[in-house]
């Protein structure tokens, strides 16, 4: 035996003694001298983990060709266990596709590309197994894409009951859209409400809920403020794969805020070969917009960004408008047995806030705000909106059997505005803080389980909440248990049910002396949201038969959205209110036609909101008289009808149309509701009757788009100062009138991936005001160019 052995074994034995002996009286040992020994160690075995090749791993390969037989590149694949996503990924110029590192089992393999989709039959693999699965794509008007929003890990969307639009960033490309709201134009269901112009303030409304009962996911993390609001305009479209937006309540799956509806914006993955774009264009009012951007696959690394800027003029003084944005994404996997992935996403913007310019009712623009002070047309050429929004996040799954994997997600937002005014400057700071981490269970090829428990905790600083102007910080903290279960007894049915139990807390609130406010006791709620939809094949299509499958389609569920800093602490508010709720369900169908080339899709959907936040008492001489309450109620119902037509592959039709019934209800059990409104008064800015349509044409290098949308009159508030207008003895309540807007485009592709291309907005060069006292922007125009390389 060496005797360095020896040596190094004796005194490895003392070691152990002498720790031992410690152990023995009672000591600790210390983790400050540990701790930092120790994480090097698992980072190097979690690096390990993801580079090392696994033995015995299996590979599903092939092809995907179009109709007539040619390879497509750039076609997305997913790759799905048994009902899960598992790992998405981009054919190369070949048209070919790879996934590696696979446990034995049964896979499913879907493919898509603009105009054309796919899935293969089940697919069963050995250890250790090569499988060539090629697919062929046909000609479809069928979304069969992998949706992320309505179901934990993702489900294919004609398996799921929710409704759901997708746009993806071919449609988006056409459509010219240069920020999500644009999009969301193109969605049944949704009405966009923006102050006029690039940069204003915008809120969006689905099926007749409120602007703050929507979720808002960037690459799955929530953005929204303290309390649900959110602003879309600053978000753009550079870098987006796709936007998907969930009608209905999903607060069972996220939680707070997802009241009516969900909307979530993915961006860019690094999926195939190293692809770059560059994009400049310019137009009317001073407008330009510069981006750059790039995506790809690696030797396991994923890597994508993307790097943009826009800014506008505007119509009047102080109207400009800048917006810088950026998103980084970068993905570690050698299989989809193991997986990290890190995103990044920020946006710096700086907006002129000229105030209602447009219809002024009661004259109050030009009017002194108080006597002796300036005018509202004086303060809004001096103020202006900043706002940062700032998010990390990081995901690391661990498959560690074929019918078990473990996900724990991890992120932090921020959104922070800045406000600057003639009466003092003021911020609001929002802060939010997730860790999420869920089990899922293939429990048979036809049921799959996901539970989990997250920790969220959340906070507001803001200078007026307190109405002292004094910075004032207001915490929450809530724990969330919760459960879904996708089942598919058969290949004609789809059910998916899951619940979620949400603690919200918040803290004691100190008094405040300046307002005469006493302290205010720390407050709690559990909240259990359920949820259930499902998916039925009442018909199956068979071969070239004109009249195709018929998809029955439906969901209930329940939402809820916490209250925000202003309704739990402003002067005497609350601090025991509950959340707002919704209970909500709807029901539709489906139907096929031409061989899948034309889809018609009517649905009714029925929502009741319960214990809204109203603020009653109160006058601006005296603030402290303000209070709130769990009073408010109203309902929402209606129908929505989609067509979306594939006569060729060069031709792509899109329309939709939303009937919505909206009304407000009495006050607790007042039988009346809170003047000025009346109980079965439509709820504000949603229209009864709105509609789109979006149509395509390509023919060689050439591509033309014409879209438009409509909306008929609402019931808006006086621009200037709101419900306190009629405190001051004037009208409040108005009718906008409602408005048709026409909007066309051209591109061409020039050789070497560079393509031109022109847009003009607002055709007709209508006059109208989404948002009442607001004027859109009138005819104007963008002309750009684009370049789309390949890495040599």
């Amino acid at each position: 035996m060496n005797p360095g052995s020896r040596t190094q074994k004796a005194q490895g034995r003392r070691r152990v003694v002498k720790s031992q002996r410690r152990e023995a009286r009672g000591e600790k040992l210390d983790a400050s001298r540990t701790l930092p020994r120790l994480i090097p160690a698992v980072a190097m075995l979690v690096w390990i983990g993801l580079i090392a090749p696994v033995a015995g791993a299996a590979t599903i390969q092939g092809i995907v060709f179009d109709p007539s037989g040619s390879a497509v590149a750039a076609a997305h694949v997913s790759l799905l266990a048994p009902s899960a996503l598992l790992v998405e990924r981009q054919t190369d110029s070949e048209g070919k596709y790879s996934f590696e590192g696979l446990r034995a089992g049964t896979y499913t393999v879907v493919a898509e590309s603009p105009g054309l989709s796919t899935s293969s039959p089940d697919v069963k693999i050995q250890a250790g197994e090569t499988r060539a699965v090629d697919l062929h794509l046909q000609l479809s008007a069928v979304e069969e894409q992998v949706v992320v929003s309505a179901s934990l890990d993702g489900a294919l969307a004609p398996e799921v009951g929710s409704s759901i639009t997708i746009l993806t960033s071919s449609q988006i490309q056409d459509l010219g859209a240069q920020s999500v709201l644009d999009s969301l134009r193109q969605v049944p269901g949704v009405a966009v409400n923006q102050t006029g112009r690039r940069g204003g303030a915008t809120g969006v409304f689905i099926r007749g809920g409120n602007s703050n009962y929507n979720l808002v996911l960037l690459d799955g993390i929530e953005v929204n403020q303290f309390g649900g609001e959110f602003d879309f305009a600053p978000i753009t479209v550079d870098g987006v794969d796709r936007i998907e937006v969930t009608r209905g309540p999903e607060s069972a799956l996220y939680g707070s805020n997802a009241v009516s509806g969900v909307v979530n914006v993915v961006s860019q993955r690094g999926e195939g070969p190293p692809h770059f774009s560059a994009l400049a264009e310019g137009g009317s009012f001073g407008t330009w917009r510069a981006s750059t951007g790039g995506s790809g696959l690696t030797r396991g690394v994923g890597w994508a960004y993307d790097l943009a800027r826009l800014d506008s003029g505007g119509m009047v003084r102080n109207d400009s408008y800048r917006d810088q944005s950026a998103f980084f994404s970068l993905g570690f996997s050698r299989s989809p047995r193991r997986q990290l992935n890190l995103h990044l996403y920020g946006d710096a913007n700086d907006a002129g806030a000229p105030g209602p310019f447009g219809s002024d009712p009661d004259h109050l623009y030009d009017a002194p705000i108080f006597p002796g002070g300036p005018t509202n047309r004086e303060v809004g050429e001096q103020s202006r909106d900043k706002q940062n929004i700032f998010s990390y996040e990081g995901t690391y799954s661990e498959q560690f059997s074929a019918r078990f994997k473990q996900v724990v997600t991890g992120y932090v937002a921020r959104n922070r505005y800045y406000f600057i005014s003639p009466f003092g400057d003021s911020f609001s700071n929002n802060l939010r803080g997730v860790l999420n981490t869920r089990s899922e269970l293939s429990i048979s090829n036809r049921d799959f389980l996901v539970a989990g428990f997250e920790y969220n905790r959340e906070q507001i600083k803001n200078t007026y909440i307190a109405s002292s102007g004094v910075p004032f910080l207001l915490p929450r903290r809530s724990l969330a248990y919760f459960a879904e279960n996708r089942w598919s007894p058969s290949r004609r049915l789809f059910v998916n049910t899951g619940v979620r139990a949400d603690y919200l807390g918040t803290r004691e609130l100190p008094p405040d002396s300046s307002v005469n406010r006493p302290a205010l006791p720390a407050s709690s709620v559990v909240q259990v949201s359920p949820r259930m939809s499902a998916a039925y094949i009442a018909r199956e299509g068979v071969g070239q038969n004109r009249f195709g499958a018929t998809r029955l389609h439906g969901s209930f569920g329940t939402g809820i959205r916490a209250p925000n800093g202003f309704e739990l602490a402003f002067n005497n508010n609350n601090p025991n209110l509950k959340p707002e709720r919704s209970v909500s369900f709807d029901v539709g169908v489906e139907q096929r036609l031409l061989s899948d080339r034309a889809v018609f899709d009517a649905t009714y959907f029925y929502n009741r909101f319960r214990d809204q936040i109203v603020v009653l008492g109160g006058s601006l001489t005296n603030l402290s008289s303000f209070t709130s309450a769990n009073l408010g109620n109203s309902r929402a119902q209606g129908m929505e009808i989609s067509a979306r037509l594939r006569p060729a592959r060069a031709i792509r039709v899109e329309g939709g149309y939303t009937l919505l019934a909206t009304s407000i209800l009495a006050v607790g059990n007042a039988g009346v509701a809170l003047s000025p409104f009346q109980v079965g008064q439509p709820l504000i800015r949603r229209p009864r009757n709105s509609g789109y349509v979006n149509v395509s044409w390509r023919h060689n290098c050439f591509t033309l788009n014409g879209n438009g949308y409509f909306r008929g009159r609402v019931l808006d508030l006086e621009p200037n100062d709101g419900t306190f207008a009629c405190a001051l003895g004037l009208p409040c309540l108005f009718t906008n009138k409602g408005y048709t807007v026409a909007n066309a485009g051209l591109s061409y592709r020039l050789p070497r991936g560079v393509e031109v291309y022109g847009r003009i907005n607002n055709l007709l060069n209508q006059r109208y005001e989404e948002s009442f006292g607001y004027p859109a922007l009138r005819l104007n125009f963008l002309a750009g160019i684009r370049f789309n390389f390949f890495a040599e």
